[in-house]
């Protein structure tokens, strides 16, 4: 249970500052009133780490689905059903299940009554995973003549644990590019790593943005280091010439890339000497500054280890 009588939305709503942005420190409130929470996961880690490193385990999902063939007769009972699932049950490893769930029985579930339902846990829901079921109901609901409920869920993705929810919903709204890059630049933990891994460079103005803050995330660049490389063109925009500004976002996310620590880096690039010669070709007309160097210092290390003699003896030159 909340520490709070207001719903999880409400709290978010509430939190919110000027700017319509939660602040850098927040966090969800405790849903243990005693305080007693067996781990304290940020906002969106336990999800970001299931779904990246651990994958996702086969959850029962069966009181939800009665949940939901229950909602017309008796939405109380239904919503009661949800509140004893969600006490163990994650979202994360279920949401696939009630997805097909939903459009196996399409036919035969009145689409009011779902409505009803998944607006009530998404916006009135005080456990995190509530939120997230009502969420993922609402990802298969026409929602076009709907845009308050839109924006209550755009309120909701500001926080990194219901961003990938959100995002999933809103890849089926018109415009749904802008609606995730707009998703994107409002969170910073895991919801934008999940956001980057979504968004296509269908414009200009989203490639340079994936360039240059797409992988400046406060869990770790490398999570989304190769999306941007690959949907930013790295190497297209190290061969054409950049500002001593564009530079240091390029070493950044070079440097990001090169590290191979949780995720796979420079190693899944098409053409990593061609990459690595651009980025060396760049760094000769740049000034000494210490993410030149640091970078160059990773290359020289990488082309040592992995046979690039020529890139190898280049950078050392640069040192």
């Amino acid at each position: 249970m909340n520490t709070t009588a207001e719903s999880i939305y409400e709290n978010i709503c509430r939190s919110r500052n000027d700017l319509g942005m939660l602040p850098s420190g927040y966090s969800l409130p405790r849903e243990d009133a005693s305080g007693q929470e067996k781990v304290r996961f940020a906002d969106g880690a336990m999800d970001g780490i299931a779904l990246y490193h651990m994958g996702v385990p086969d959850q029962d999902t069966s009181l939800l689905e009665q949940a939901i063939s229950t909602a017309a007769t008796d939405p109380e009972q239904a919503h009661g059903m949800v509140r004893q699932w969600v006490r163990d049950g994650h979202m994360v490893s279920a949401r696939d299940k009630i997805v097909n769930y939903l459009l196996e029985h399409q036919q035969e579930l009145p689409v009011s009554d779902i409505y009803r339902l998944a607006a009530e846990c998404a916006l009135k829901g005080a456990h995190r995973e509530e939120v997230k079921f009502g969420l993922v109901l609402l990802t298969l609901l026409d929602l076009s003549q709907n845009e308050p409920l839109k924006n209550a869920m755009r309120i909701l993705a500001l926080s990194d644990e219901f961003t990938l929810y959100v995002l999933l919903a809103a890849a089926y709204w018109p415009k749904s590019s802008q609606e995730i890059f707009r998703i994107a630049k409002n969170v910073h933990g895991w919801g934008r790593i999940h956001a980057v891994r979504m968004l296509e460079p269908e414009t200009p103005e989203i490639a340079d943005w994936l360039f240059a803050e797409g992988w400046d995330n406060r869990i770790l660049p490398d999570y989304s280091a190769l999306e941007c490389c690959r949907k930013a063109d790295l190497q297209k925009r190290l061969e054409g010439g950049m500002g001593e500004k564009d530079f240091a976002r390029a070493c950044k996310l070079l440097a990001a890339l090169l590290s191979e620590g949780p995720m796979p880096g420079i190693s899944q690039v098409e053409d990593r000497a061609g990459l690595l010669n651009a980025f060396v070709d760049c760094a000769a007309s740049k000034a000494v500054s210490p993410d030149r160097q640091e970078t160059l210092k990773l290359i020289s290390e990488y082309a040592t280890s992995n046979e690039l003699p020529q890139i190898a003896q280049r950078t050392r030159f640069l040192l």
